[in-house]
């Protein structure tokens, strides 16, 4: 027992002591924090509002739709403030249960399901979050950081000037077409829009489960949601819910006092997705969805199979070290050989690793058989053959490899355990942990001036450009994010060199930040 005890102490200690330990200590909490304030941050800070421009020839839709929009909006505000006051509120206006709900006015003592539409008008009416606010502050602590609300990202408006009934009906497509072609822009009509809704004559709701409460009934007979690709699932997701509402709502209102007022109450908006990109226009379908979400997915793919590589040069790199194999290549090479060396025959085994999981990938879905992937393997393999995906893939690994590997070289360099490789690699785990979190973000508004300007900084640039691969950006933007990632790398290998020669044959501790900095400048 006594052994055990002793060599549990020296296993401690020995962590512990080490400054790597004591500065990861700091950062994990730190990049954990930052982790989960990002995406709040990212959300309120670069959401763009989407406009959705509603023609209604049935009548009495599109000011409801528009209402209801913003009422589902209003009770999100409302929601995030009742948490916000719960959290602050001065301790006069607490009960064990939570608020005083007999102080504290109702608007903010209820969650968004408890909000009902005469609140929500209330809020949207009396000038909605800066009015909700003050009428919190009398109840908050004076410590009481500002809140952060949920932007508004649907808006809800008439189509302007909208072309007549019979052309709409005859030939949709062709009739929306300058309205959602480059967002309207180019033929001088409504900018930014997102989508237009036509709404027909003789809609009518329809039984839930029906093909057309599916999203698959005749486009003439239901609501048809026209848009150039497939829009975000979480607007898709909330026109269809709102829609939903109101024709679920006009049917209970029919049938009230009725039998049939069960059946109403699985009442369903008829509602077709279509693409406008196409001739004549096409229904969208689940390639489309997946066409948007794959790039995204291979972005986050890039990273974490970076990650493996990196980790590999690194620790291969240690133990060259610490078996003195490198003091016998040093004895016939230049360090700078070496780590040139070094990192293009580890490029060469990063490359063929990769290039081998795609192929595998390819031949995986290629055969498979009669299962769940059968579907969404035939529509993987049928965007990607079909389009420079993995063209881009390939060449945004090698950039993304080069830009991290100087630097994990030079940290393998100076370790000489395995704990070494996890302490002083870290941080720059942690970093690349992070990326995914910013990148899928800022993709989901791929041609975005947020996007656009993440594409050209050092790091995240490839990662940026491959999650907006089927966004079409301007080869300008290509060259451009290329030529910022190359000189990034130039510049990250010529100071990975200086410090190289110096770490190959470091002994003891790692180095502090000064020392490093020595090193850069040539001093010993």
């Amino acid at each position: 027992m006594r052994g055990i005890l002793l060599v549990a102490s020296h296993e401690f200690v020995e962590t512990v002591r080490s400054k790597s330990f004591l500065v990861s200590l700091i950062l994990i909490p730190l990049m954990l924090g930052v982790g989960l304030a990002i995406p709040t941050w990212i959300e309120h800070r670069t959401s763009a509002m989407r406009t959705v421009a509603v023609v209604d020839l049935a009548g009495g839709y599109a000011e409801r739709l528009a209402a209801a929009v913003n009422r589902r909006h209003a009770r999100e505000v409302l929601s995030a403030l009742h948490l916000y006051v719960r959290a602050y509120a001065r301790s006069d206006f607490r009960t064990a249960q939570g608020l005083d709900i007999e102080r504290v006015p109702a608007i903010l003592a209820r969650p968004a399901d408890a909000i009902s539409d005469a609140e929500a008008d209330r809020f949207l009416a009396a000038g909605g979050a800066p009015w909700a606010l003050e009428l919190a502050r009398p109840y908050l602590r004076a410590d009481a950081p500002e809140p952060q609300l949920p932007p508004q990202k649907l808006r809800i408006v008439p189509l302007a000037d909208p072309p007549p009934a019979t052309v709409l009906l005859a030939d949709p497509a062709a009739a929306l077409g300058p309205w959602l072609h480059d967002g309207g822009d180019a033929a001088g009509k409504t900018p930014g829009l997102a989508a237009v809704i036509l709404i027909p004559p003789d809609v009518t709701g329809v039984a839930a489960g029906s093909v057309a409460a599916l999203g698959r009934g005749d486009p003439r007979r239901s609501v048809q949601i026209w848009s150039d690709g497939a829009l975000p699932r979480d607007m898709a997701r909330t026109l269809k819910g709102t829609l939903d509402d109101l024709f679920r709502r006009d049917a209970l209102l029919a049938t009230a006092g009725t039998r049939d007022i069960l059946a109403a109450d699985r009442v369903r908006a008829p509602v077709v997705a279509l693409d406008i990109s196409a001739p004549g226009g096409r229904a969208l379908t689940l390639a489309d969805t997946i066409r948007r979400i794959l790039p995204k997915a291979l972005s986050v793919m890039l990273v974490y199979f970076l990650y493996i590589n990196m980790f590999m040069l690194m620790s291969n790199t240690m133990e060259e070290r610490s078996n003195r194999i490198v003091e016998v290549l040093i004895s016939s090479i230049t360090p700078r050989t070496l780590m040139i060396g070094k990192l293009l025959g580890s490029s060469l085994v990063a490359v063929a690793m990769f290039g081998f999981s795609v192929l595998a990938f390819f031949g995986i879905f290629s055969i498979a058989g009669d299962s769940a992937v059968v579907e969404f393997a035939g529509i993987v393999l049928g965007i990607l053959k079909g389009s420079a995906i993995v063209p881009l893939l390939f060449l945004y690994f090698v950039l993304g490899y080069f830009l991290f590997a100087g630097i994990f070289l030079t940290l393998g360099a100076f370790a000489e355990s395995n704990r070494d490789v996890q302490n002083l690699s870290l941080p720059v785990v942690l970093f690349m942990a992070m990326m995914p979190v910013v990148v899928i973000a800022f993709a989901d508004d791929p041609n975005g001036t947020s996007a656009r300007v993440l594409s050209f900084l050092p790091f995240f640039g490839p990662f940026m450009m491959m999650a907006r691969a089927n966004a079409s950006p301007p080869v300008i933007e290509i060259l451009g994010s290329v030529a910022v990632q190359l000189l990034t790398i130039l510049a990250l290998l010529w100071a990975a060199a200086r410090v190289f020669r110096v770490a190959i044959l470091f002994s003891g501790r790692p180095p502090r930040f000064r020392q490093l900095l020595r090193f850069l400048r040539g001093e010993e």
